[in-house]
């Protein structure tokens, strides 16, 4: 019995028979084994800031309190939906925080791809770099993620979704990334992509480079005091960072 191993195909040679399984994109075992893209969603993958504002301010609305200006809103998001409305409100009594969380929960699972679309770039670099492990790791409830994820035609892309209500943890922990850690096992790199201090955060954590991108919910010069691997303006930079050069040159 002997075996061939192709580009993208698994060749078996027994006694008289042959088998070969042909497999959907190229086989790179070296890379596919060792290293994972991880992005975070909101503010990185896709553009959900004014679905988000309105679903809080129509929450507000309901309860007989202002609406928040668009900005305000925007420096609550990224801790978690919870923490989101909490702040949001100001240090509110439980039952306000209850029905006001309950409101926005409902307003927002009804609104959430009425304006929320990928980012330019978000699509290409996704089919360019199919062969490789990825994985959505955000703060947003799991649902949520998931819908968002399946209406804009990308859930399929990545192997692993983890919300901010999937494990008791959440970023900045570098514990949330242990389902991915314990399907690889042994050492894996990786590059850590999101717009907060809580994916840099949790991307140095793990032991993987970071990449801030400046177009999301923080700013710049907030970014660069973190000291992320890389800065980026624009996702379709995301594919010319040196990181890839070394994936493909150990390969």
């Amino acid at each position: 019995s002997r075996f061939t191993l192709h580009a993208s195909r698994f060749t078996l040679h027994a006694s008289r028979f042959t088998f070969r399984i042909d497999f959907p994109f190229p086989l790179n075992i070296a890379c596919c084994m060792s290293f994972v893209l991880i992005f975070d969603l909101d503010g990185t993958l896709i553009d959900s800031k004014q679905d988000i504002a309105d679903s809080l301010n129509e929450a507000l609305i309901q309860e007989g309190l202002a609406t928040l200006p668009q900005k305000k809103i925007e420096e609550l998001v990224g801790y978690g939906a919870k923490k989101f409305v909490y702040d949001a409100l100001g240090r509110p009594s439980e039952e306000v925080l209850a029905r006001v969380f309950l409101n926005f929960w409902k307003c927002y699972d009804d609104s959430l791809l009425k304006q929320t679309r990928l980012y330019p770039g978000v699509m290409d670099f996704l089919e360019t770099h199919s062969h490789l492990p990825m994985a959505v790791v955000t703060n947003k409830p799991e649902i949520f993620s998931e819908k968002i994820l399946v209406g804009l035609g990308i859930r399929d892309r990545f192997r692993w979704l983890i919300g901010g209500d999937s494990l008791p943890v959440q970023k900045p922990d570098p514990q949330v990334l242990n389902p991915i850690f314990q399907e690889f096992g042994g050492t894996l790199q990786g590059l850590m992509v999101g717009d907060s201090h809580v994916d840099i955060e949790c991307g140095k954590a793990a032991g993987f480079k970071t990449c801030a991108v400046t177009y999301g919910f923080r700013s710049r010069e907030d970014l660069s005091k973190l000291t992320p691997d890389f800065l980026i303006d624009d996702f379709s930079a995301l594919a010319e960072l040196p990181v890839f050069d070394n994936i493909y040159a150990a390969n």
